[in-house]
């Protein structure tokens, strides 16, 4: 197997760093700030919530070595996930035209741009997106669609439960599913047809949501998450990172996707596109995109989180996602955006040494829940 001495030589160094004996480890006294190991070590003896809302802001905003969180989000990663990396594709189910006003998006109305509506996706073609992404070592196909939902009686809801049973019936990869706003009775009915997997992404932290979107509000996307978790589906919701929101609305997005209890964390980093609201903002620096990947796996230690949109941005540094605390990635193209290619993606995860799983896969141990109650300090 191939090696890359580069990033051989950094995985070494956080290995090294994160299995030191508990006496050298980063510690913290009773009046000083907590260290990200200190938070590693509360998370893994059974304190999910280990890290606090002050703690997560002041991290996320600069506090900290990033390499210190990087090794303590490693050690998450190895504890709930070991050496396995979750991969998904999706397709676009329905491009354009949608009438919602997202300000990153390029499939909407409201913006001119590269992308034109066209009609919905064959079933054909959606079960032959699943054989392709199964050939690309993906588990899971998302069927996207740029609308604002579905409604109980409409043909569009048929035609994607037509397509949901004809993914799961093929029996390439689960069938997954982003459709917008859908009622519990129409989630009930493509859960029944194979759904597995429901995504409903909150996009960022609520008090910066309206500066995004105007046309549907923050409740409206946590109630329907909210139905789909009753319903017993799996819940993918995440957001995109950079679109000018704080490292405080970063952390309530995280404690927010903790508070809802998701299974699957996309986290994306904004791909700015000619036309639309948010053309002009620049991608964020490697660096700060591994920080804010850390500081979600602590916040969220048993979530699987993929790394999504704008992956690209991290350039030669895509590799540390997985040691900052992924657990899985999105591989092929997006929506309306090119991905590297698939085949530099595989051989990056076998020089990694990383093998892929299933999605919802358990981890290698299991971590108690008896939360220890350990009050650590705050980081100033």
């Amino acid at each position: 197997m191939l090696q890359c001495p580069a990033f051989t030589h950094v995985f070494g160094r956080l290995a090294r760093m994160s299995d030191l004996p508990s006496h050298s480890r980063l510690s913290f006294s009773d009046t000083g700030p907590a260290t990200p190991a200190a938070f590693t070590d509360e998370i893994l003896a059974g304190n999910t919530d280990a890290l606090d809302e002050a703690s997560l802001v002041a991290f996320l905003a600069g506090a900290g070595e990033v390499w210190e969180l990087i090794s303590a989000a490693d050690r998450v990663r190895r504890a709930y996930f070991g050496n396995k990396v979750h991969l998904c594709s999706i397709v676009n189910a329905k491009q354009g035209g949608c009438p919602e006003d997202c300000g990153f998006c390029s499939q909407s109305k409201h913006f001119s741009t590269h992308v034109l509506p066209d009609k919905f996706l064959e079933v054909d073609a959606m079960v032959e997106a699943s054989r392709a992404a199964r050939d690309h070592r993906a588990t899971a196909l998302g069927l996207v669609t740029a609308t604002r939902g579905f409604e109980d009686d409409s043909k569009a809801l048929e035609h994607m439960i037509e397509g949901i049973r004809a993914v799961r019936e093929a029996g390439f990869t689960q069938a997954h599913a982003s459709l917008g706003f859908v009622s519990p009775q129409g989630l009930r009915r493509l859960r029944d047809a194979g759904m597995t997997e429901f995504n409903h992404n909150l996009e960022t932290g609520r008090s910066y949501f309206s500066q995004i979107v105007s046309t549907h509000t923050y409740d409206e996307r946590i109630d329907t998450i909210k139905a789909a978790k009753q319903l017993g589906l799996r819940t993918c919701v995440g957001g995109i990172m950079g679109m000018g929101e704080t490292p405080a609305q970063r952390a309530e997005l995280a404690l927010e996707l903790r508070a809802l209890d998701v299974d699957e964390v996309p986290i994306n980093f904004l791909v700015s596109i000619d036309g639309t609201k948010l053309q002009k903002i620049e991608p964020l620096a490697p660096i700060e995109m591994l920080r804010i990947i850390a500081c979600f796996r602590l916040a969220l230690p048993r979530q699987n989180i993929f790394i999504a949109a704008g992956r690209m941005h991290l350039g030669q540094l895509q590799p540390l996602i997985f040691a900052a605390g992924a657990s899985g990635m999105m591989i092929g193209d997006f929506l309306t955006t090119p991905n590297r290619s698939t085949q530099d993606d595989l051989d990056m995860l076998d020089q990694l040494g990383l093998e892929t799983s299933g999605c919802g896969t358990a981890g290698p141990a299991e971590i108690s829940t008896q939360h220890r109650r350990t009050k650590l300090p705050v980081v100033a």
